[in-house]
C-alpha cells in the first residue's frame, strides 16, 4: 500500500478491532465490557465519520475533481451503518448474545465492503495531488470536534 493511501485509510483496521473487542466481550457474557467497547467505538466512529463527511469527501470533489457520484454512494453508505449500529446498540441492553451475533454479522460485512469501496476511491484519487496536500487535509482533520456533525446518532 502507498504512503498516501496508508493515511487515508486512518483507522478502518482499528474500527474492524474494535468491534470484534466488543464481540468477544458480549460473546463470553462480559455484557458491561461489551457495552463500553461498543460506546467507545462508536464515538470514536463518529469522529471518523465526520472526518470523512466533512474533510476528506469533500476535498475530493472540490480539490481533486473527485466523482461526486462516488462520494454519495460512499456518505450513503455511513448512513447504513448508522443504521446497523442502532440495530446493535439495542441488542446490546438486552445481553442477548444470539441477536447479538444477529446484528453484528451484518455490520462486520458493511464495514467491510465501505472500507474496500472508500479505499479504493482514495487509490484512484491522484496521489501526487493528495500528497500535496496532505498538511492542508490533516489540519482540517485536527479541527475537528467529537460533536456530532450532521448525521443523526439517536442511541
Amino acid at each position: 500500500m502507498s504512503e498516501t493511501s496508508n493515511w487515508l485509510v486512518h483507522d478502518h483496521r482499528k474500527y474492524d478491532e474494535a468491534l470484534e473487542a466488543c464481540e468477544m466481550a458480549a460473546e463470553v457474557g462480559e455484557w458491561k465490557n461489551a457495552t463500553r467497547l461498543f460506546k467507545e467505538f462508536v464515538k470514536d466512529l463518529k469522529l471518523h465519520m465526520r472526518l470523512e463527511d466533512e474533510v476528506l469527501y469533500p476535498f475530493f470533489i472540490k480539490e481533486l475533481g473527485g466523482s461526486e457520484g462516488e462520494i454519495v454512494d460512499l456518505s450513503e453508505e455511513h448512513d447504513d451503518l448508522v443504521r446497523l449500529l442502532r440495530d446493535l446498540a439495542y441488542i446490546i441492553k438486552t445481553n442477548d448474545f444470539d441477536h447479538f451475533l444477529d446484528s453484528i454479522e451484518p455490520l462486520h460485512k458493511a464495514m467491510t465492503e465501505h472500507s474496500k469501496h472508500e479505499e479504493n476511491v482514495f487509490r484512484c484519487m491522484n496521489n501526487d495531488s493528495l500528497l500535496a496536500h496532505r498538511d492542508e487535509i490533516l489540519a482540517r482533520l485536527k479541527s475537528l470536534q467529537h460533536n456530532e456533525g450532521r448525521r443523526t446518532w439517536d442511541f
